[in-house]
Order: C-alpha cells, then structure tokens, then sequence
C-alpha cells in the first residue's frame, strides 16, 4: 500500500488516521500528530479517492511437460518449453492513474474473450517465472 505520512496540529488529534508519536527531546517527551496518507503509486502529489487496483502481469516463463517417450528404464521424458504466466499485483490509483490503465488497457479489452476452461494435463509443472527487464517484478 503506498503511504506517505504528513505531520499535522494537535487539534485534529482525535480524526481518522492521525496517529500520536512520542519524541524525546532534551530528557523529555513531546508528543506529536502524524496523519498517514495513502497515495497514487505513480503520481504521489494524489492523495484523494486513491484506490488499489489488482492487475495480472503476464510473465515468460518456461514449463516442463512430458514428451509421450520413455527413457530405457521406463521413466517419462521431460522437456521444457515457453509459456506465459501471470504475476497478481496491487497497485494504489488516483482517478487520473486509473483513466490512463483503461484507457490503455482498452484495445486488449476489446478483442478478448472469456477464458476457457483449462483441461487437467499429465504432470505439468511450471518452472519458476523469469523476471522482465523492464522493471516490472
């Protein structure tokens, strides 16, 4: 959750969010007032109507499956081969934020459908997900 805290007066003690944290200060303790704020993760100046979005990130990744041939001591062949995975992620968005992933996710949005059930497959695994270079974890 993408936070930022902002000190405010004493006389908003008492409101939603506002937290007291002591300090020590030449062998005493004042205490101040500490609101915290959740922010847009892309513009952190928006802290009104910010809400967390969930998104899947599509991954490459790679898969092993069994190839229908058997090695001399009767064992399945395993191989490996490309798929896509999906990564859930949360990110906190200000209207703005949220119009633009849309707005962007439009034309995908567009041409999809709904998913198909998937068949269950003989022993599939999937091998860990191999992180994109453009920053996305």
């Amino acid at each position: 959750m993408a936070l930022k805290f902002e000190q405010v007066d004493e006389s908003v003690k008492d409101e939603p969010g506002v937290e007291p944290v002591p300090v020590p200060l030449g062998g005493q303790e004042i205490t101040t007032y500490w609101r915290k704020m959740r922010h847009d993760d892309l513009n952190p100046e928006v802290t009104e109507d910010v809400f967390t979005v969930e998104i899947l990130v599509p991954v490459m990744s790679t898969e092993e499956y069994e190839t229908g041939e058997e090695h001399e001591d009767g064992s399945q062949k395993i191989a490996t081969r490309p798929c896509v995975t999906h990564e859930r992620r949360e990110v906190d968005l200000g209207k703005e934020s949220f119009a633009k992933l849309v707005e962007a996710l439009q034309p995908f949005a567009a041409a999809s459908r709904e998913p198909q059930a998937v068949p269950p497959q003989s022993r599939k695994r999937r091998a860990k997900a191999v992180k994109p270079a453009d920053g996305v974890a």
